[in-house]
């Protein structure tokens, strides 16, 4: 799935840009505020429609613009040479188009688009909230599992259905929406947990390769009781839930833990080996990803220096060559890019003043 032609305008400091990526790895660097990000940024935009550096889309927008515009030509691997068109604008309105044909949301661009980053923001996959967790989770089943957006979509209408009920004391609809809530939570469950089954023993693979004194476990928290059908800790906790208003229970209070023995991995870890576990998380993701679905992940690494050693940076980038897929790395500096890795199969690009040029071959 690598990405042939790039085109970007309207964000940030960069100026209008058109560059032909490499499909293997693609190394940018340039000093701070450069833009250099800025081009990762655009990429995630396109993918998820939300950037990874803010979650304010004006912020990303260019203050001389009233718009965002990226095309983009893809290898798929299923339909060969796409092309992807996104206009996003000021006031909020967004148009994505594949071959010229309009999509109807942003999650048929992301299947059109797997993206992965690995970011100095992405420690909050361990030190942040349940949330962060859940949608890492769900990122890995909603690229494998093609049914997953329509269950994951009824069940979120479920639960607001629910959580309705329970606001308004409404109790003759209670049973019946619980009913269905149970039945679309009962769903989603079953493809987290049947998905980590398989990801797990990937996630050690791959750290082990990055750092074997590392010692992290994976147990995933289903949002209830593990020993307790789901209606029996509704039912137990009905009274509660109609006082409060909403559904204590259920797969939206899921959580992935990560520990080291006992305690959080956020707690005992540095912050290099945070860095290494989540790079470890983000790899196994989408090397699991290439492997069942026979697609390749994109890889978006910004400030690959950042906590990380000689050691861990060249582990890692070793570890994206044999995955053979697409990589962005950004740096400030253009030798901690290439001091401790060379690939063959590369471009570079250096970002001065939100202009990109593409410089000789390594």
């Amino acid at each position: 799935m690598p990405i042939r032609q790039l085109k970007i305008s309207g964000v940030r400091n960069l100026q209008p840009l058109e560059i032909t990526p490499h499909e293997g790895v693609n190394f940018i660097y340039g000093n701070n505020g450069c833009g250099k990000t800025s081009v990762l940024e655009a990429i995630a935009l396109m993918a998820s429609g939300k950037s990874f550096r803010t979650s304010k889309i004006q912020h990303v927008l260019n203050h001389e613009s009233d718009r965002i515009e990226m095309f983009l030509e893809v290898d798929d691997e299923e339909r060969g040479l796409c092309t992807m068109d996104s206009l996003r604008l000021k006031s909020g309105d967004t148009l994505l188009k594949l071959n010229g044909s309009v999509l109807t949301s942003q999650a048929e661009a992301a299947h059109w688009l797997p993206v992965q980053i690995i970011d100095p923001n992405t420690f909050k996959l361990l030190s942040g909230s349940p949330e962060e967790r859940r949608q890492f989770i769900d990122w890995g089943v909603f690229h494998v599992e093609h049914k997953f957006m329509e269950q994951w979509k009824t069940f979120r209408k479920q639960l607001k259905q629910r959580n309705s009920v329970l606001k308004q004391k409404e109790l003759e609809w209670l049973p019946t929406w619980t009913t269905g809530f149970i039945e679309s939570a009962e769903v989603i469950d079953q493809h987290r947990q049947t998905y980590l089954k398989r990801f797990k023993p990937e996630f050690e693979r791959i750290l082990n390769q990055l750092d074997n004194t590392i010692d992290v476990q994976l147990a995933y928290y289903r949002g209830w009781d593990k020993d307790t059908p789901l209606a029996d800790v509704l039912e137990k906790q009905q009274e509660r839930d109609l006082v409060i208003g909403y559904t204590q229970s259920g797969p939206h209070r899921a959580e992935l833990r990560i520990k080291v023995g006992k305690l959080p991995a956020a707690e005992i870890l540095s912050r290099g080996q945070q860095k290494t576990v989540v790079a470890a998380l983000k790899i196994a993701q989408g090397a699991l990803f290439q492997q069942e679905s026979q697609r390749r992940t994109i890889y978006l690494v910004d400030d690959l220096a950042s906590e990380l050693d000689e050691k861990h940076r060249h582990a890692l980038c070793k570890l994206l060559e044999d995955l053979d897929c697409q990589v962005f790395i950004t740096s400030i500096d253009k030798e901690k890019l290439t001091d401790v890795w060379q690939p063959t199969a590369s471009k570079m690009f250096h970002v001065e003043q939100g202009v990109v040029v593409e410089e000789p071959n390594l």
